[in-house]
C-alpha cells in the first residue's frame, strides 16, 4: 500500500505538558563568533523563550508528579544496583556497587577547552560546566579545603585549591552516590578546627532560573567533611517537604554560642514548577535550623501559604546581631533568631519602593523586587544589598545597589557606574539579573571594602573614604567577556557569575574563588591582582577547571560508526565539543563556538555535522566539517540554512539526522519534514506542516515543531520511505487519525515564577 505523502512524517504524541507557571528562563552564555566590533546580540536575551520551550516540552506525565516519579526512578536503580552487585556476590546483600562495578565509565569532558575559534578569538580557558555554589571551609586558614556544587554537576571538594598552580588543583566529587546532583547552594558551619570533622549542608536544588533548574530533594548534611552524607527531605517533623524547591543560600549565625542555628532560603525551581513537584505541603522561603542543619522548620512569614514567596539570599550580620533576608515579590526582613521575623521599617531603594502599600502581606507582584542578593563584612555594622525588580515584559530592571552601617536602619545609595555602563556592547548591567546575580563585600584594612558584583561580567569597586558610595570611582569591569579583543583576553573568565567566596590568609592577601557557566575561577590576591578594567591590563584570575569533572550539559553527542574512540557532542553554552581519544583520555576539545545543538558523524565520508543556534537572525543552521577533532569555527560551512527550507525555521535546538537509508540523504524537522542532500542544495518538503495541516512556512514559533526524527524501512531512490516525526502542541485538532494511530495534544503558557 502507498503511504498518502503526508502520513510519511507521521506524529506521535510526545509526554504532554501541562499549563505551567514559568519564570523568566534564561540559559547560560554560549560563545560569540561576532567581533566587537559589531555589536553582538547577546544569545540569552535573545533565544530566553526558543530555549525554553526546546527544553520544557514533553517532560511533564499529566496528572503525575514528575518529583515523585524521578524518586521512584532513583529508587529502582539503586535497588537493581544492589540486585546486580548481589547475583555478581552469590549473595543477597544490599549494598551499592562503586562506580567501577557497575558497567560503566565517565569520559569527561574532563577538562573542555573554550575556544573553537582556531585563532584563540574566544577563550575563556578549561571549562567544566556550569558551577553554582562555592565554599571555603573556615577550619582550614589556608583556603586550600573548597566545595563547589554544579548545577546537575553535584558537590565537589578541593583540599589543595589555594596551593601551587592551577593545573595542580585536584577535585573529588562527593556525592555521586546521592539522590539528587542538582546544587544550589553550600554553607560550612563556623567555630571548628579540624575539616574533617566539618558540618557542611548542602542545598539542593537549583533556583537560578534557567529553563533547565533542577529542583531539588531536600538538604544534604555530612559531619565529617564531606565523607558520608544524610539527606534531610522534609521540615516541621515531616510535615513540609523540600521536594521541588531549589536552594538559594543559607547563612549560620556566628554570635558566641549560636552556630548551630542556619537559615536556609529556598525558592521555586523551572523544573519543580514545570513538572508539578510543589505539593500542598512543600512551601517557598525561610527554613531555620537550630541543631547544625539536622532538623528544620519552615518561618511563616505571612498570613498563608498562598502569600509565601521565594527567599533569594539569607545573611547573617553578627555585629547587629541579626538575620537578614530578601523575599520575592515583599522584601527585606531581619531577625534576630531566625525563627521570628520582621519586615525592615527602612526599606533599601527609591523612598517608597518597597513600602508596605507597595509590598503589603498579601502576594503582589508589583512588589519591585525580583531577586535580591545581600553581604555583610565580618565584624563591622557594615551590609550591603542589591536587588532587581521585572517590568512588564518580564526583563529585569536594576534598583540599585545599597549601603547600611546601623544594622538596616536606613540605606545610602552605592553608585552602580561601571555596571550599567561597562564598556562593553553587550552585557553590561542586569541584563539577566534574574539569572546570574551575586555580591561580595571583601575588608581591605580596618575600615576600606572592596564591593564585588557578579552579573554576566565580574565588577568591583574600592569604597574608602575619598569614594565613600562608587561616585567618584565607580565599579571596574573585571572581566569585558564580550568587550575585549579578544574576547575576555583581560581575565579569560567565563561569563554568568552564580557564587563568590572569599578568605584572607594574611591581613595584606585576599582570595577569591568565582562560581559561573564555565565552571570555578581563582583570585590568589584579590587586593592587589583584580586593579584594572582596561583592556590593555590583566587580571590575575586562576581557572581551576583543568581536574574538575564533567559538569557540562550536553544537549546531544553522536559517536563514529566504526571508531568508539571518536565523539562529537552538543551543549548548552559551551560549544560543540569532541574527541578522538574517548576510552583514553577525558580530556575535548571544542569544535564550534555557541550554543551546540544536534550533530552527525556520517559513517560514509567521516564528515562531521553540528549545529548553531546563535548563526544570524534566524536559529536553523546545519553546518559541516571534514576534518574530524580539527575542526573549528573557520573549517565548519553551513550546508542548511532556513533559504534551504522553503524560508521554514524551527525550534531552538532543531532536530535532524542523516537519513540511513542514503549515503547523501539529510532529513531536516522544523514544523515540517525536509529532506535533501547532506552537503547543500535543493530540499524538498515531505509533509504538511504540522501546525495547520496546510502547506505555509514555519517560523520556528509553532507550538507543533518537530522534536525528534527517525527513518528506515524501505528504500528508494531518495532515501528511507518510512519516516517518523515527533511534535508538542494540539495542532488544529484535538484529535487526528493517521492511518489508524490516535493522537492527543496539549498545551503551554507562560507565567512567572514566586
Amino acid at each position: 500500500m502507498t503511504l498518502p505523502r503526508f502520513c510519511r512524517a507521521a506524529r506521535a504524541s510526545l509526554l504532554a505538558l501541562l499549563p505551567f507557571s514559568l519564570l523568566c528562563t534564561a540559559q547560560a552564555q554560549g560563545a560569540k563568533k561576532t567581533t566587537p566590533e559589531t555589536p553582538i546580540a547577546d544569545s540569552d536575551a535573545d533565544h530566553e523563550e526558543q530555549r525554553a520551550e526546546w527544553f520544557l516540552r514533553g517532560r511533564v506525565v499529566p496528572e503525575k508528579s514528575s518529583a515523585e516519579l524521578r524518586y521512584r526512578a532513583y529508587q529502582a536503580k539503586m535497588q537493581a544496583r544492589a540486585a546486580r552487585l548481589a547475583r555478581a556476590r552469590g549473595t543477597h546483600a544490599e549494598s551499592q556497587p562503586s562506580a567501577s562495578s557497575s558497567g560503566w565509565t565517565p569520559l569527561g569532558p574532563v577538562p573542555l577547552a573554550s575556544d573553537a575559534t582556531g585563532d584563540g578569538f574566544q577563550n575563556y580557558d578549561q571549562v567544566s560546566g556550569r558551577a553554582t555554589a562555592v565554599a571555603i571551609d573556615p577550619a582550614d586558614a589556608s583556603g586550600n579545603t573548597v566545595y563547589i556544587g554544579g548545577a546537575q554537576g553535584g558537590v565537589w571538594k578541593s583540599t589543595n585549591a589555594a596551593t601551587g598552580t592551577a593545573n595542580n588543583v585536584t577535585w573529588t566529587a562527593v556525592t555521586d552516590d546521592q539522590a539528587t546532583l542538582s546544587i544550589g547552594s553550600i554553607v560550612i558551619q563556623p567555630g571548628n578546627s579540624n575539616p574533617s570533622q566539618s558540618v557542611i549542608l548542602v542545598g539542593t536544588g537549583e533556583a537560578d532560573n534557567s529553563a533547565d533548574s533542577y529542583f531539588g530533594l531536600g538538604i544534604l548534611r555530612s559531619a565529617d567533611g564531606g565523607n558520608t552524607w544524610t539527606l534531610i527531605p522534609t521540615a516541621n517533623g515531616g510535615s513540609f517537604s523540600f521536594s521541588g524547591l531549589g536552594a538559594t543560600r543559607m547563612a549560620f549565625s556566628t554570635a558566641s554560642g549560636q552556630t548551630s542555628t542556619v537559615v536556609a532560603g529556598m525558592a521555586a525551581t523551572a523544573e519543580g514548577v514545570t513538572d508539578g513537584a510543589l505539593t500542598s505541603n512543600t512551601y517557598r522561603g525561610l527554613y531555620t535550623s537550630t541543631d547544625a542543619g539536622q532538623t528544620w522548620n519552615y518561618n511563616a512569614l505571612f498570613s498563608g501559604a498562598s502569600e509565601a514567596t521565594s527567599a533569594t539570599s539569607v545573611v547573617y550580620n553578627a555585629a547587629a546581631g541579626l538575620f537578614f533576608a530578601a523575599v520575592r515579590y515583599h522584601g527585606f526582613y531581619s531577625s534576630p533568631d531566625g525563627l521570628s521575623w520582621t519586615s525592615l521599617a527602612n526599606q533599601p531603594g527609591a523612598s517608597g519602593l518597597l513600602s508596605t502599600t507597595a509590598c503589603p502581606q498579601n502576594y503582589v507582584t508589583t512588589c519591585p523586587i525580583y531577586r535580591g542578593e545581600i553581604t555583610v563584612i565580618p565584624g563591622r555594622n557594615e551590609m550591603y544589598v542589591w536587588f532587581v525588580s521585572l517590568d512588564s515584559s518580564g526583563n529585569p530592571v536594576d534598583q540599585g545597589i545599597w549601603q547600611s552601617t546601623n544594622g538596616g536602619g536606613s540605606w545610602t545609595q552605592i553608585s552602580d557606574s561601571g555596571i550599567i555602563n561597562c564598556g562593553d556592547s553587550n552585557g553590561c548591567g542586569v541584563e539577566q539579573g534574574f539569572y546570574n546575580l551575586e555580591l561580595l563585600a571583601v575588608p581591605n584594612g580596618t575600615v576600606a571594602t572592596d564591593l564585588y558584583a557578579g552579573a554576566i561580567n565580574i565588577y568591583k569597586c574600592s569604597i574608602n573614604s575619598s569614594n565613600p558610595t562608587c561616585s567618584t570611582t565607580g565599579f571596574l569591569n573585571l572581566t569585558h567577556v564580550y568587550g575585549c579583543n579578544p574576547l575576555g583576553a583581560l581575565a579569560h573568565v567565563h561569563p554568568d557569575q552564580h557564587a563568590v567566596a572569599y578568605t584572607l590568609p594574611s591581613s595584606a592577601t585576599d582570595l577569591m574563588y568565582f562560581a559561573n557557566d564555565g565552571g570555578i575561577y581563582r583570585a590568589l590576591d584579590g587586593f592587589s591582582g583584580l586593579t584594572t578594567g582596561s583592556c590593555s591590563g590583566t587580571n590575575q584570575f586562576d581557572d581551576l577547571n583543568q581536574n574538575l569533572g564533567s559538569m557540562t550539559q550536553f544537549v546531544s553527542f553522536s559517536q563514529h560508526a566504526t571508531n568508539p574512540n571518536m565523539l562529537l557532542g552538543g551543549t548548552q553554552d559551551n560549544g560543540s565539543p569532541a574527541t578522538e581519544t574517548a576510552t583514553t583520555s577525558t580530556n575535548w576539545g571544542n569544535v564550534l563556538s555557541g550554543d551546540g545543538g544536534y550533530n552527525a558523524i556520517d559513517p560514509n565520508t567521516g564528515n562531521w555535522f553540528a549545529s548553531n543556534p546563535d548563526t544570524g537572525s534566524a536559529t536553523l543552521n546545519i553546518q559541516e566539517c571534514s576534518s574530524g577533532v580539527n575542526c573549528n569555527d573557520s573549517l565548519f560551512n553551513v550546508v542548511v540554512s532556513s533559504g534551504s527550507v522553503g524560508g521554514d525555521d524551527g525550534s531552538f535546538y532543531f532536530p535532524y539526522i542523516l537519513d540511513p537509508q542514503s549515503t547523501t540523504s539529510l532529513l531536516v524537522g522544523t514544523c515540517r519534514v525536509w529532506s535533501g542532500p547532506r552537503l547543500g542544495g535543493a530540499f524538498t518538503v515531505l509533509s504538511l506542516n504540522f501546525d495547520t495541516l496546510g502547506t505555509g512556512t514555519c517560523a520556528g514559533t509553532e507550538v507543533n515543531v518537530v522534536r525528534a526524527l527517525a527513518a528506515g524501512g524501505p528504500s528508494n531512490a531518495n532515501g528511507a520511505q518510512v519516516i517518523y516525526a515527533t511534535t508538542d502542541g494540539p495542532g488544529p485538532n484535538s484529535r487526528r487519525k493517521c492511518l489508524g494511530h490516535d493522537e492527543r495534544y496539549r498545551s503551554f503558557r507562560y507565567g512567572f515564577h514566586i
